[in-house]
């Protein structure tokens, strides 16, 4: 049989039962996602992001797994699309549990299999269980990047100074542990972890929590110079910006363009593919993951 329902059935924890339905009652199963952007598979319709799912009977008790990765298409090659889509085994649950992993390939597969085994600790684990002055400030709304930052991001609100809407914050007891996350959670690696394991749009507390790290990461001077000279980059290359809202308020904050930053992120990259014991291939496929739809002028403002 086969379904085109909606993207939550790949991570959701409340489709967890649905997942384990499918897994128990199929031979083989294979899951395409889909964004909605700049294709769509259904026109007309906004934020209409799918995934379809096709089951075979069971034969026997070991149900094979076969993942797509989440499809990103321009319009003019949708009568392409299904030709070119292809699967990766997830053999083994490395890190979250009863998911369908968003993975593009099998090397992929091979690049979350060592994050994991190449750490000791996670983000979670290393940050404060107490508000301090050193403390990352994301956005929840993700789509092409992650935007961390080291301290709150310029808002107002009628002119008085708050905190930007809908982010949230990680702790930490450091300043060298501050610029270590500000160097992660922006890498490609992180975008790459956040596509595989989340919903392609809300960055949630528990996929960066959860993410794997070493202490010797969080002990790297280069990765601690990266961090601090990317938080001075993402400044610099904003843009302020002030709207009228519908009810009249006005609202001023500092827009990110974080893609003009790209070449310092790939740098962290290569920090980050030694400490998590990457081969030149894997690193490759982290700097370049997505970059076609990333690096658009288009979809970056169409994040904010």
């Amino acid at each position: 049989m086969s379904f085109i329902v909606q993207l939550p059935l790949t991570s959701s924890s409340r489709m967890k039962p649905v997942r384990s339905v499918l897994r128990q009652y199929s031979n083989s199963l294979y899951v395409i996602p889909f964004d909605d952007r700049p294709g769509k598979l259904f026109e007309g319709l906004e934020n209409c992001r799918s995934v379809i799912f096709l089951s075979e009977a069971p034969r026997g008790h070991d149900t094979r797994l076969f993942v797509a990765r989440y499809q990103r298409w321009p319009t003019q090659a949708r009568s392409y699309l299904f030709l070119q889509i292809e699967y990766a085994r997830a053999f083994r649950e490395v890190l979250y549990s009863g998911l369908f992993p968003k993975y593009a390939s099998d090397l992929e597969v091979r690049i979350f299999e060592k994050v994991p085994q190449k750490s000791d600790t996670t983000i979670g684990s290393v940050s404060a269980r107490r508000q301090t002055k050193y403390f990352i400030f994301y956005q929840e709304a993700t789509r092409y990047w992650v935007k961390a930052t080291i301290g709150l991001p310029y808002y107002t609100k009628d002119r008085v100074v708050g905190p930007p809407p809908h982010g949230r914050y990680v702790y930490f007891d450091t300043e060298q542990n501050v610029a270590v996350a500000c160097a992660v959670l922006n890498s490609s690696l992180f975008y790459a972890y956040f596509i595989a394991f989340g919903d392609c749009f809300h960055l949630s507390d528990t996929l960066v929590s959860n993410l794997p790290i070493s202490h010797n990461l969080l002990t790297n001077s280069h990765l601690i110079e990266l961090g601090k000279r990317l938080q001075k980059s993402l400044v610099e290359n904003s843009e302020h910006k002030t709207i009228q809202t519908r009810n009249g308020a006005e609202i001023s904050y500092d827009e990110f363009y974080v893609s003009k930053s790209k070449p310092m992120i790939d740098d962290i990259d290569g920090v980050l593919a030694k400490l998590y014991g990457l081969t030149i291939d894997e690193l490759d496929f982290i700097i370049h993951y997505d970059a076609k739809y990333r690096m658009s002028q288009v979809t970056e403002n169409d994040q904010q």
